[in-house]
């Protein structure tokens, strides 16, 4: 007759290795869990902005550059005056009648005076790689033709500059062939002197 052996009772035991990986295991998903939550309560925060710098219009986009910002403390604030405002409504007709094909203007203050009142912009279709000027007479924002007005280096023609009286702060050089170092000497010496 076949006997009934009770089966072994055999601990089991985890060496302290295995209990480590566990616990590593276990805290490293507990540290992924609160990033993300973290990340994802940052974005909920930030999203409720009613201005941005760059705008959407049909297709293109307009920006403000650093013109869009005011410094408040030790962080920058997105400008909603009625300054930036205007200047968002000329920008954004400017990118309207562009003529770009699929309506893909661009349009973006690269430099601008201290006093506001005149901008250098980048444009073009898809990108802003041409150069043009704006200035704001009589309370009005212009733009000033740009054609044939800047080089291959994006330096602008001596004679628009001076016609317009275009800024130091977003003209510091020019470009003329027939007196080209001579003006650029002195444009140089007058960016020197008012620094």
């Amino acid at each position: 007759m076949a006997s009934k052996k009770k089966p072994a009772n055999f601990k089991v035991t985890k060496s302290k290795n295995e209990i480590m990986t566990a616990v590593l295991i276990s805290l490293m998903t507990a540290f992924i869990v609160i990033v993300i939550g973290v990340i994802l309560l940052h974005a909920n925060q930030t999203s409720d902005k009613t201005f941005q710098t760059v705008e959407n219009v049909d297709g293109g986009s307009v920006n403000l550059g650093s013109l869009g910002f005011r410094i408040e403390g030790d962080k920058a604030v997105i400008r909603n005056d009625s300054a930036t405002q205007e200047l968002r409504d000329f920008l954004k007709a400017d990118v309207k009648k562009s003529g770009c094909k699929g309506n893909n203007g661009v349009t973006a203050v690269i430099a601008h005076s201290q006093d506001e009142k005149q901008l250098l912009l980048g444009y073009g279709c898809g990108n802003s790689a041409a150069r043009m000027f704006a200035v704001k007479e009589d309370g009005r924002w212009k733009a000033i033709s740009p054609t044939n007005q800047f080089n291959l280096f994006e330096i602008p023609s001596c004679k628009m500059v001076d016609e317009n009286n275009i800024s130091n702060e977003i003209a510091p050089v020019c470009q003329n062939e027939k007196k080209s170092w001579r003006q650029f000497i002195l444009r140089l010496r007058n960016t020197i002197i008012r620094s």
